[in-house]
């Protein structure tokens, strides 16, 4: 996350103009196995690399080519266990489940608006490559950036050595089979669906309840995440991501595995979405 400025007001408002860059990698086949291990060597060689400029990626998001959000990009339920699954009490029993390990990230409809700044509450289902992968609930979710406004929503592929942004789309394929991402490359959709799950949480008998007669009682403050699918779809349909990159191959890489090597690699399956947002500090 890089806060590009500040506002401090009289009378006490803290807003934040923050940067949140996600890079996504696309898998073609049988998902991550060492996903304790690869997904942090890989953000790490590209935030080093790309370190200090307006593209250093906060996030890595490992998903499997063409099923961005329904979709885990790991072997197993138990390879995202490991990853993602923490034992806060040290009695060897999970008491939450992070949305994000490091800025690798469990799942871009639940994309945090910096690295730390939101977290869940409880533990949630894990779910092999090619299965779904069930979300929190928005109840569950805290965090110390909540969401005002998204300002710009930017997209473009990593093509070894050059990045291309004219095979980024505009606007998705109606005919997509994914009816959450069809909305086009606009931070308006991203802000949209963020402010649904406010809605939402007020009217659900797990938040505000206002359905039911309540005033507002327990109603849970937010956003703390957004839903990136719109942005990533716009990859895959210009198509700046076509086919993903063998998971073999990136099972491969270790923590020596320079940049030109992982480039080389995954040319043409990851990219990297880019938003600029107004956030509160809570």
């Amino acid at each position: 996350m890089t806060s590009i400025g500040g506002l401090d007001v009289a009378y006490g408002a803290r807003m934040q103009v923050v940067r949140t860059n996600v890079m996504c990698l696309a898998l073609a086949d049988t998902g991550l196995a060492n996903a304790t291990t690869v997904p942090k060597f890989i953000l790490n060689t590209y935030k080093e690399a790309l370190k200090g400029t307006v593209i250093e990626p906060d996030f890595l998001y490992i998903y499997e080519i063409s099923e961005i959000n329904v979709s885990s990009g790991y072997t197993t339920a138990a390879v995202m266990d490991g990853l993602f699954n923490q034992d806060n009490s040290g009695d060897g029993t999970a008491d939450t489940t992070a949305l994000e390990v490091n800025g690798v990230l469990r799942d871009i409809r639940q994309t945090p608006l910096a690295v730390n700044s939101a977290f869940a509450d409880t533990t949630a289902a894990h779910a092999a490559f090619s299965a779904a992968t069930p979300l929190h609930t928005y109840d569950n979710i805290n965090g110390n950036l909540a969401l005002e406004s998204v300002l710009s929503l930017s997209a473009f592929a990593l093509d070894d050595t050059a990045a291309d942004q004219a095979a980024t789309g505009v606007f998705s394929d109606n005919a997509s089979a994914d009816t959450n991402a069809m909305a086009g490359l606009f931070p308006q959709a991203i802000q949209g669906l963020a402010f649904k799950d406010v809605y939402d949480n007020a009217t659900a008998s797990t938040g505000g309840n206002l359905d039911a007669g309540s005033k507002n009682t327990g109603m849970h403050k937010g956003p703390f995440t957004v839903d990136l699918t719109t942005a990533l779809q716009q990859l895959e349909t210009g198509p700046a991501i076509a086919t993903g990159a063998a998971a073999a191959t990136v099972d491969a890489f270790t923590a020596s595995t320079s940049f030109g090597t992982i480039a080389a690699a995954i040319t043409g399956d990851a990219g990297i979405i880019s938003m600029t947002s107004f956030a509160k500090v809570v």
